[in-house]
């Protein structure tokens, strides 16, 4: 009788188990489906980073040659080389990217035709990105040009970056073909040093 008492006990606290298990699981599933459904962000300004996280792992992947031609405080060198840390190498043109929450009402947009916009910081504002224009491709939509001008300046510290890049389709895929960094840096009780540097990509 105390066997049986026991088994049925046992029985039951295992069903009360199941059910409260199946209740997790139904939550959880609920959870995911509802973050499958969640629409993605809209993006107030054109996706500069999304397009270039994408050129850095299609360029990981391939390996391009890169010839670059550079002057940097009057000093001018050429080099080719295969070996790029591209995440590294394009950083600067993620930063030109201006689709933060705080920047949603900083900067002016003109549309010269259907396939060019251009972001131009307010005068009350102060941020790096201080203009941006992207030029798309008519039947992809995919960039054919980046161009940006970032800026810095602070008591002990001042820069400015001009950054360019090109893009063509080949052999169905829409990749970087040159790009280009000019601008200058100086810190305060030193001379300003130019820095000059234009690459090709080879594939």
């Amino acid at each position: 009788m105390n066997t049986g008492f026991q088994h049925f006990t046992l029985q039951r606290s295992c069903n009360q188990f199941i059910k409260y298990l199946s209740v997790i699981i139904f939550l959880f599933l609920m959870g995911c489906d509802q973050a499958q459904d969640k629409p993605a962000e809209k993006k107030t300004y054109y996706d500069v980073k999304g397009f270039i996280e994408t050129q850095i792992a299609f360029l990981s992947e391939q390996k391009p040659k890169v010839s670059k031609q550079m002057s940097v405080a009057g000093k001018k060198e050429e080099r080719s080389t295969k070996n790029v840390d591209w995440k590294k190498e394009l950083e600067l043109f993620i930063q030109a990217d201006i689709n933060k929450p705080a920047y949603s009402k900083s900067y002016v947009v003109e549309k010269p035709d259907s396939l060019t916009v251009i972001y131009t910081l307010k005068p009350t504002e102060n941020l790096p990105v201080r203009y941006l224009k992207v030029q798309l491709d008519k039947i992809s939509e995919n960039p054919i040009s980046i161009k940006a001008l970032l800026r810095s300046e602070n008591k002990l510290y001042k820069s400015e970056k001009n950054i360019e890049m090109h893009c063509v389709s080949q052999s169905n895929q829409w990749h970087l073909t040159s790009y280009s960094i000019k601008g200058y840096q100086k810190l305060a009780m030193t001379d300003q040093k130019d820095f000059d540097i234009k690459a090709q990509v080879s594939y």
